[in-house]
């Protein structure tokens, strides 16, 4: 992909994956004290948001895992989970295939328009692929730094 967008939506992705390779399933599932989502929350929900924004909303076909949107749909929460969740591997392994598919599926439409045009909760409307994918790098940027928060958190806890 030669687009800014698309570049930098990968190069978050990538940063967000790399970030949280090494941390356990257990430390993923930690709740810090006030908070009430955790690692493994975040790293779902952006898998969703994702799957909506580039998938859904393109016309193309998504992947969602089973009960992934009971799991991290907007205003879910792990204390609310009544099933099994995935492991922190399953989810980093989603995130990594979901990059390469907007990658190979979106690259040659950045530009196509999308009908009907989206209009997000705060009143922001989209009208075409490319501005899907702008938004999706402020979502996971924004998730990703609430990740970096929780582990410093997790891990200021342990010491």
């Amino acid at each position: 992909m030669s687009n800014f967008v698309a570049d930098q939506l990968g190069f978050v992705r990538r940063q967000a994956v790399d970030y949280v390779r090494n941390i356990n399933d257990s430390a993923s599932e930690i709740i810090p004290t006030g908070l009430k989502n955790n690692i493994k929350w975040n790293l779902g929900h952006m898998y969703v948001i994702h799957e909506k924004f580039a998938f859904q909303l393109t016309g193309e076909e998504t992947k969602y895992p089973a009960n992934f949107s009971k799991l991290f749909d907007p205003g879910t929460k792990p204390s609310d989970w009544n099933l099994e969740p995935p492991t922190l591997s399953q989810i980093i392994d989603l995130l990594t295939e979901q990059i390469e598919r907007v990658e190979s599926i979106l690259s040659s439409k950045l530009k196509e328009e999308i009908n009907p045009h989206y209009k997000s909760s705060t009143g922001l409307i989209f009208t075409n692929v490319e501005q899907l994918l702008g938004f999706l790098i402020y979502h996971e940027a924004m998730h990703f730094a609430t990740i970096k928060n929780m582990k410093s958190i997790i891990e200021s806890q342990d010491s």
